[in-house]
């Protein structure tokens, strides 16, 4: 269900379309009393145009791929507006990894968890050293060809494993991948803004980020340099928390509140909410294909997605703006036939 201020891109170069934020259900699962509240984010995000779903078999532990497909369930919406993803991991703690044997049992099993006759996109959650390439890729092309899913895609893979991949399928006449799932946001510049470009300039590949918001720090939550009591005792992913906080506020802290509380200065100007801010910033990048958003609450949810709406207000004063608060941007790679620095792509 396409809406007015919703905003579509193509996933690479296929002719999927997908929402500029989406919504993934990781945090379900790991918590009783998650599935109601899971269905009013989903169904809230179809309402407001947002089509495409992502899940794992991991999250949860499989719950989460249960929950989502109870909740599609639910809603009875229509399967072929909506666009729903999935991830294996190498190991899932078995010995197999992502062998044939094994991604052959885990299509199956999660189609039955979500209640699918297919997804529309797997991807290979992790680069599994221990199973050939090749054979995780052919696996891959012959669920594809069972229409069990209809495109592949890598998670937190290197540029170089990205580029094997894309060799190994060309060599074979192979489907290539059409998507990496990695992490992007004003605090991590450097995989989309620098190590993936010639990915993107040479097979156009799509990305779908997690983590726009580095985990909650650029929501404006914690701009007085201080986690909310209980955040770090109430939550499963509190050692996620813990690791952003350290890596990006606690080293740091002067400079980085002094940044939080210049985006927020620029979203009280702009009329949004600094979470706003920084999904627009997202977003704003042409090589993002779309923001995976996460919520603890369908109201939250409501604030993300507004974000499309800010996008239309982030002028090249305003980026320069943002630009000069972050202060890091990653370094440009050389154009060798002119021995300058490439322009920079947002």
């Amino acid at each position: 269900m396409e809406t007015e201020s919703m905003k579509y891109r193509y996933l690479g170069r296929s002719g999927l379309k997908v929402s500029v934020v989406s919504f993934g259900n990781m945090t379900s699962g790991w918590a009783d009393g998650t599935e109601e509240w899971n269905f009013q984010c989903v169904d809230k995000c179809i309402r407001r145009g947002v089509n495409f779903f992502d899940t794992a078999e991991f999250y949860g532990f499989g719950i989460a791929e249960t929950i989502l497909g109870r909740n599609i369930k639910q809603g009875g919406y229509d399967r072929d507006d909506l666009i729903i993803t999935t991830k294996f991991f190498p190991s899932n703690f078995g010995i197999q990894g992502l062998s044939r044997k094994r991604l052959r049992q885990a299509i199956d099993h999660s189609l039955e968890r979500m209640q699918l006759d297919y997804v529309d996109v797997i991807y290979l959650h992790r680069f599994d050293a221990e199973v050939p390439l090749e054979e995780t890729i052919r696996i891959a092309n012959e669920i594809i060809d069972n229409d069990k899913a209809f495109y592949w895609g890598t998670s937190n893979f290197t540029p170089q494993q990205i580029s094997e991949c894309f060799t190994i399928c060309e060599k074979h006449g192979w489907i290539p991948p059409i998507v990496e799932q990695c992490e992007y946001h004003m605090f991590r510049r450097d995989i989309i803004e620098r190590d993936y470009v010639p990915l993107f300039d040479q097979y156009g590949l799509g990305t779908t980020v997690w983590s726009p918001l580095a985990g909650g720090l650029l929501s404006g939550k914690y701009n007085d340099g201080n986690i909310p009591p209980g955040r770090l005792e109430s939550s499963p992913f509190a050692p996620m928390l813990k690791q952003y906080w350290d890596k990006y506020i606690g080293s740091r802290k002067e400079a980085a509140l002094r940044t939080l509380n210049g985006l927020k200065a620029i979203a009280d100007e702009l009329g949004c909410t600094q979470a706003q801010l920084a999904l627009a910033w997202v977003i704003k990048n042409p090589d993002v294909s779309t923001a995976i958003m996460g919520a603890s609450a369908p109201h939250h949810l409501e604030d993300n997605i507004n974000s499309v709406d800010v996008l239309d207000k982030l002028s090249p004063e305003i980026l320069a703006r943002i630009e000069e608060l972050l202060e890091n941007r990653p370094a440009p790679s050389m154009h060798w036939r002119t021995f300058t620095p490439n322009p920079p792509r947002r």
